[in-house]
């Protein structure tokens, strides 16, 4: 009965009833297309909000690496960085290639890098990281000699976000110039020698001077004995030369290491220029030179040293020895002169020896100076601080193979 009803039923209701199914599927369809709208949209949201923030993140790495970049490029010290198993120059910032004197448009190559200091990073181990070494090398190039405080340590690299493979490990070189330092402390330590070498030679030459005294004493002594024959006259003329000239190293080895008598007391400059000439006159005789005194000084004085003066003239003399051959002449003359606002007593020292070269003529007044090494090198530097003690100067001209004149002024009174 019922199937019956069923069949009986209208087809109308079966169409109703799809077409609510229908709508019912649609609507769920359609509300679901509107949670995958939505869902794409937030997403699309997210996926800006990350692309805004990778790209301030890149632009912030950006400018990090670009300020490290000038971080770097400004860092007083040399940074060298080396792949620590091919050796191939990674990174070479402007400080390295001034101290390696690479130019600066060459292309970082490991040959342009002296032996020194790539075997500084030879000296570390890629299995020890956190292992450093220091050590300090000399490098020569076109600047010219410079030292470098070299201090290598080895750097692990990490793999990055998208490699699993850690990149090869580094080797980090950092370099300084330690120059001005290692001068200065070779300074330091030639100073403690030269202060060592002057203490020794001021004691022997205070030990020295008092038999050298006694030694001159007994050879005037003995020069003036009138019973002397031609021959013993001679060897004491010649003992007198010997003694006069240790006499003459010994004073200035004492000037050059004390500050000098400042006692300067009125003397009659022609007594001393005549005592002075006649105290190197044996010096000469023994080398077969003639000496000469031409004076009109009269009785002009002047406030000076009588020790001091006669040690110019026998530095002089001494310097006049060594360069001038047997047959030679040594002249010494002196004279008043009037100038505004003080007189001057001008003393002019002539040799007739080889000259002085023109390029030495700037240094014969420096200390250690001498053109042929056979002396201490000082006569003439404590000539010339003698002759300022007096207020005075001293000049030189010389032409090779003619010989050498020493101007000497000394203010008059």
């Amino acid at each position: 009965m019922d199937l019956a009803a069923a069949c009986l039923e209208p087809p109308e209701n079966h169409l109703t009833d799809a077409f609510a199914a229908f709508i019912a599927a649609a609507n769920r369809l359609e509300h679901s297309h509107w949670q995958l709208h939505d869902e794409v949209n937030r997403l699309r949201s997210q996926l800006e909000e990350r692309n805004r923030e990778l790209a301030c993140s890149l632009a912030e790495n950006e400018g990090i690496r670009i300020m490290l970049r000038g971080i770097l490029d400004a860092l007083p010290c040399g940074v060298i960085v080396l792949d620590a198993e091919s050796r191939e120059v990674a990174l070479l910032n402007p400080e390295a290639r001034k101290l390696l004197d690479i130019p600066a448009d060459q292309p970082p190559c490991l040959s342009e890098i002296p032996a020194c200091v790539r075997n500084t990073a030879d000296c570390l181990s890629p299995q020890a990281p956190s292992h450093e070494h220091e050590r300090e090398v000399c490098i020569e190039g076109p600047s010219g000699k410079r030292w470098l405080a070299i201090r290598s340590s080895a750097m692990e690299s990490m793999p990055s976000a998208t490699e699993t493979t850690p990149a090869p490990p580094k080797v980090i070189l950092t370099a300084v110039d330690a120059t001005a330092h290692k001068l200065a402390e070779q300074e330091r330590e030639t100073s403690r020698r030269m202060m060592a070498l002057a203490e020794m030679s001021a004691v022997l030459a205070h030990e020295i001077r008092n038999p050298l005294g006694s030694l001159e004493l007994l050879t005037g002594l003995l020069a003036a004995d009138a019973g002397l024959s031609g021959d013993s006259r001679q060897w004491v003329q010649h003992l007198q030369a010997g003694v006069r000239t240790l006499s003459a190293t010994v004073n200035n080895v004492l000037h050059y290491h004390s500050p000098g008598s400042s006692q300067l007391v009125r003397l009659r400059f022609a007594e001393i220029l005549k005592s002075s000439v006649d105290f190197i006159r044996p010096l000469a005789q023994q080398n077969g030179i003639a000496v000469a005194l031409e004076e009109s000084l009269g009785a002009t004085e002047i406030l000076g040293d009588r020790g001091g003066i006669q040690q110019v003239i026998l530095n002089l003399a001494c310097n006049s020895l060594r360069h001038t051959p047997p047959g030679g002449r040594i002249t010494v003359c002196g004279k008043l002169e009037l100038r505004a606002p003080k007189n001057v007593v001008l003393v002019e020292f002539f040799d007739t020896g080889s000259g002085i070269a023109p390029e030495n003529l700037a240094h014969v007044f420096d200390p250690g100076f001498s053109s042929k090494g056979q002396s201490p090198g000082l006569g003439l530097t404590i000539s010339e601080r003698i002759m300022k003690q007096h207020h005075g100067t001293i000049t030189v001209q010389s032409e090779v193979g003619k010989g050498t004149t020493f101007h000497m002024e000394f203010p008059a009174l």
